[in-house]
Protein backbone atom coordinates (compact mmCIF):
# COMPACT_ATOMS: atom_id res chain seq x y z
CA UNK A 1 0.00 0.00 0.00
CA UNK A 2 2.87 2.50 1.06
CA UNK A 3 4.78 1.72 -2.38
CA UNK A 4 1.79 2.17 -4.38
CA UNK A 5 1.17 5.87 -2.31
CA UNK A 6 5.00 6.77 -3.50
CA UNK A 7 4.60 5.98 -6.66
CA UNK A 8 1.38 7.73 -7.68
CA UNK A 9 3.06 10.40 -5.42
CA UNK A 10 6.18 10.18 -7.91
CA UNK A 11 4.03 10.32 -10.68
CA UNK A 12 1.97 13.26 -9.86
CA UNK A 13 5.04 15.35 -9.33
CA UNK A 14 6.44 14.23 -12.56
CA UNK A 15 2.85 15.31 -14.16
CA UNK A 16 2.92 18.71 -12.16
CA UNK A 17 6.73 19.52 -13.01
CA UNK A 18 6.13 18.82 -17.11
CA UNK A 19 2.48 20.59 -16.93
CA UNK A 20 2.66 23.85 -14.71
CA UNK A 21 4.24 26.34 -16.04
CA UNK A 22 6.59 27.90 -13.85
CA UNK A 23 5.21 31.21 -13.83
CA UNK A 24 1.67 30.33 -12.37
CA UNK A 25 2.77 30.12 -8.54
CA UNK A 26 4.41 33.69 -9.05
CA UNK A 27 1.29 34.78 -10.68
CA UNK A 28 -1.13 33.62 -8.05
CA UNK A 29 1.40 35.11 -5.33
CA UNK A 30 0.54 38.43 -7.08
CA UNK A 31 -3.28 38.20 -6.73
CA UNK A 32 -4.65 40.63 -6.59
CA UNK A 33 -4.12 42.32 -9.77
CA UNK A 34 -2.72 45.62 -9.84
CA UNK A 35 -5.82 46.66 -11.90
CA UNK A 36 -7.94 45.29 -8.81
CA UNK A 37 -5.87 47.28 -6.44
CA UNK A 38 -6.32 50.71 -8.64
CA UNK A 39 -9.83 50.21 -8.80
CA UNK A 40 -10.38 49.44 -5.09
CA UNK A 41 -8.38 52.30 -4.12
CA UNK A 42 -10.01 54.68 -6.39
CA UNK A 43 -13.53 53.95 -5.22
CA UNK A 44 -12.43 54.18 -1.26
CA UNK A 45 -11.02 57.64 -2.22
CA UNK A 46 -14.65 58.66 -3.63
CA UNK A 47 -16.71 56.33 -0.75
CA UNK A 48 -14.79 58.09 1.90
CA UNK A 49 -15.20 61.73 0.23
CA UNK A 50 -18.96 60.99 0.69
CA UNK A 51 -18.69 59.49 3.97
CA UNK A 52 -16.99 63.05 5.21
CA UNK A 53 -20.10 64.84 4.54
CA UNK A 54 -21.85 62.67 7.25
CA UNK A 55 -21.91 64.45 10.65
CA UNK A 56 -20.79 61.37 12.60
CA UNK A 57 -17.75 61.45 10.37
CA UNK A 58 -16.94 64.80 10.99
CA UNK A 59 -17.05 64.99 14.69
CA UNK A 60 -14.63 61.94 14.54
CA UNK A 61 -12.57 64.31 12.73
CA UNK A 62 -13.16 67.11 14.95
CA UNK A 63 -12.07 65.14 18.04
CA UNK A 64 -9.16 64.15 16.76
CA UNK A 65 -8.20 67.40 15.52
CA UNK A 66 -8.48 68.14 19.16
CA UNK A 67 -6.40 65.67 20.27
CA UNK A 68 -4.25 66.47 17.56
CA UNK A 69 -4.03 70.55 18.76
CA UNK A 70 -3.12 69.33 22.50
CA UNK A 71 0.05 67.75 20.22
CA UNK A 72 0.73 70.89 18.30
CA UNK A 73 1.46 73.08 21.39
CA UNK A 74 4.82 70.57 22.00
CA UNK A 75 7.54 71.74 20.35
CA UNK A 76 9.33 68.41 20.00
CA UNK A 77 6.21 67.29 18.50
CA UNK A 78 5.88 70.07 15.84
CA UNK A 79 9.57 69.68 14.52
CA UNK A 80 8.93 66.26 14.66
CA UNK A 81 6.21 66.62 12.67
CA UNK A 82 7.97 69.53 9.80
CA UNK A 83 10.54 66.74 9.47
CA UNK A 84 7.39 63.76 8.71
CA UNK A 85 5.98 65.79 6.12
CA UNK A 86 9.14 66.11 4.32
CA UNK A 87 8.61 63.19 1.98
CA UNK A 88 5.32 64.74 0.17
CA UNK A 89 6.67 68.33 -0.32
CA UNK A 90 6.72 68.91 -3.75
CA UNK A 91 10.24 69.16 -4.32
CA UNK A 92 11.06 66.04 -1.96
CA UNK A 93 8.64 63.03 -3.62
CA UNK A 94 10.05 64.14 -7.10
CA UNK A 95 13.36 63.59 -5.59
CA UNK A 96 12.77 60.48 -4.37
CA UNK A 97 11.41 58.92 -7.81
CA UNK A 98 14.57 60.51 -9.05
CA UNK A 99 16.88 59.00 -6.48
CA UNK A 100 15.02 55.31 -6.96
CA UNK A 101 15.38 55.30 -11.17
CA UNK A 102 19.70 55.95 -10.18
CA UNK A 103 19.53 53.32 -7.53
CA UNK A 104 17.46 50.69 -9.94
CA UNK A 105 19.66 51.84 -13.41
CA UNK A 106 23.06 51.52 -11.45
CA UNK A 107 22.83 48.42 -9.46
CA UNK A 108 20.84 46.17 -11.94
CA UNK A 109 20.96 48.11 -15.43
CA UNK A 110 17.28 47.68 -16.28
CA UNK A 111 15.66 49.13 -19.20
CA UNK A 112 15.69 52.72 -18.75
CA UNK A 113 11.92 53.47 -20.19
CA UNK A 114 10.00 51.88 -17.84
CA UNK A 115 11.38 52.38 -14.59
CA UNK A 116 11.70 56.48 -15.49
CA UNK A 117 7.95 56.33 -17.14
CA UNK A 118 6.39 54.30 -13.80
CA UNK A 119 7.96 57.17 -11.24
CA UNK A 120 7.56 59.73 -13.71
CA UNK A 121 3.90 58.49 -13.45
CA UNK A 122 3.79 57.96 -10.06
CA UNK A 123 4.87 61.74 -8.91
CA UNK A 124 2.81 63.37 -12.24
CA UNK A 125 -0.16 61.17 -11.44
CA UNK A 126 -0.67 61.67 -7.95
CA UNK A 127 -0.50 65.27 -8.21
CA UNK A 128 -3.43 65.08 -11.01
CA UNK A 129 -5.28 62.89 -9.08
CA UNK A 130 -6.02 64.69 -5.38
CA UNK A 131 -6.31 67.97 -7.59
CA UNK A 132 -9.25 66.21 -9.82
CA UNK A 133 -10.91 65.21 -6.67
CA UNK A 134 -10.25 68.14 -4.87
CA UNK A 135 -11.81 69.94 -7.98
CA UNK A 136 -15.09 68.27 -7.65
CA UNK A 137 -15.26 67.95 -3.60
CA UNK A 138 -14.25 71.59 -1.91
CA UNK A 139 -13.92 70.44 1.69
CA UNK A 140 -12.77 73.55 4.11
CA UNK A 141 -9.73 73.10 5.71
CA UNK A 142 -9.55 72.51 9.65
CA UNK A 143 -9.82 76.26 11.11
CA UNK A 144 -6.08 76.39 12.09
CA UNK A 145 -5.59 75.79 8.62
CA UNK A 146 -7.67 78.53 7.23
CA UNK A 147 -6.28 81.00 9.73
CA UNK A 148 -3.50 80.47 7.78
CA UNK A 149 -4.58 81.24 5.07
CA UNK A 150 -4.79 77.71 3.19
CA UNK A 151 -8.25 78.20 1.42
CA UNK A 152 -7.01 75.00 -1.12
CA UNK A 153 -9.86 72.36 -0.84
CA UNK A 154 -8.84 69.17 2.01
CA UNK A 155 -9.57 66.54 0.40
CA UNK A 156 -7.89 64.38 0.05
CA UNK A 157 -4.50 65.37 1.30
CA UNK A 158 -2.04 66.14 -1.78
CA UNK A 159 1.33 65.09 0.66
CA UNK A 160 -0.26 62.20 1.82
CA UNK A 161 -1.19 61.27 -1.90
CA UNK A 162 2.14 62.06 -3.43
CA UNK A 163 4.38 60.72 -0.97
CA UNK A 164 2.55 57.25 -0.41
CA UNK A 165 2.22 56.80 -4.69
CA UNK A 166 5.86 57.42 -5.20
CA UNK A 167 7.26 55.51 -1.82
CA UNK A 168 5.06 52.68 -3.46
CA UNK A 169 5.86 52.76 -6.61
CA UNK A 170 9.69 52.57 -5.20
CA UNK A 171 9.58 50.21 -3.21
CA UNK A 172 7.55 47.73 -5.98
CA UNK A 173 10.69 48.01 -8.49
CA UNK A 174 13.42 47.87 -6.06
CA UNK A 175 11.69 44.97 -4.98
CA UNK A 176 10.93 43.52 -8.32
CA UNK A 177 14.49 44.52 -9.73
CA UNK A 178 15.90 42.00 -6.20
CA UNK A 179 17.48 44.97 -5.15
CA UNK A 180 16.63 44.38 -1.29
CA UNK A 181 13.95 42.43 -0.10
CA UNK A 182 10.49 43.03 0.25
CA UNK A 183 10.82 42.48 4.30
CA UNK A 184 12.85 45.33 4.25
CA UNK A 185 11.76 47.78 1.94
CA UNK A 186 8.17 47.41 2.34
CA UNK A 187 8.33 48.38 5.97
CA UNK A 188 10.18 51.57 5.09
CA UNK A 189 7.81 52.56 2.66
CA UNK A 190 4.74 51.98 5.01
CA UNK A 191 6.40 53.92 7.31
CA UNK A 192 7.46 57.19 6.01
CA UNK A 193 3.56 56.78 3.92
CA UNK A 194 2.36 57.17 7.38
CA UNK A 195 4.81 59.54 9.14
CA UNK A 196 3.69 62.11 6.40
CA UNK A 197 0.28 61.52 6.81
CA UNK A 198 0.01 61.89 10.46
CA UNK A 199 2.45 64.43 10.37
CA UNK A 200 -0.58 66.46 8.17
CA UNK A 201 -2.48 66.60 10.93
CA UNK A 202 -0.22 67.25 13.70
CA UNK A 203 0.71 70.34 11.53
CA UNK A 204 -3.01 71.64 11.61
CA UNK A 205 -3.36 71.54 7.53
CA UNK A 206 -5.61 68.41 7.20
CA UNK A 207 -8.38 66.29 9.21
CA UNK A 208 -7.24 62.60 9.73
CA UNK A 209 -9.95 61.71 6.54
CA UNK A 210 -8.04 63.52 4.57
CA UNK A 211 -5.22 62.08 5.18
CA UNK A 212 -6.57 58.26 4.95
CA UNK A 213 -8.19 59.75 1.43
CA UNK A 214 -4.45 60.51 0.40
CA UNK A 215 -3.28 56.93 1.27
CA UNK A 216 -6.40 55.57 -0.45
CA UNK A 217 -5.80 57.60 -3.69
CA UNK A 218 -1.74 57.20 -3.53
CA UNK A 219 -2.25 53.62 -3.70
CA UNK A 220 -4.25 53.45 -7.01
CA UNK A 221 -2.30 55.70 -8.41
CA UNK A 222 0.59 53.61 -7.36
CA UNK A 223 -1.05 50.44 -8.92
CA UNK A 224 -1.62 52.01 -11.78
CA UNK A 225 2.32 53.30 -12.25
CA UNK A 226 3.58 50.10 -11.32
CA UNK A 227 0.95 48.32 -14.26
CA UNK A 228 2.20 51.32 -16.14
CA UNK A 229 5.58 49.45 -15.66
CA UNK A 230 4.90 46.17 -16.26
CA UNK A 231 3.54 46.34 -19.56
CA UNK A 232 6.47 48.50 -20.92
CA UNK A 233 8.45 45.69 -19.14
CA UNK A 234 6.99 43.29 -21.41
CA UNK A 235 6.90 45.10 -24.72
CA UNK A 236 10.82 46.38 -24.12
Amino acid sequence: MRGTRARVTVAFKILVHRCVPRELPTALCRMPSLTTIAATGFASTIALAVATRHPRVQSIDDALEVRAGRARALQHVLRAAHIGTLPGEPYMHPTIGAASTVLILVTRRAPLLPVLAALAAASIGAILAHHAVKLVYRRPRPAVALARGKTEPAYPSGHTTDATAVLATSAYLIVQQGIAPAIVVVPIAVALALVTGVSRVLLGWHWPTDVVGGWFTGIAVAACATGLYETLLRVS
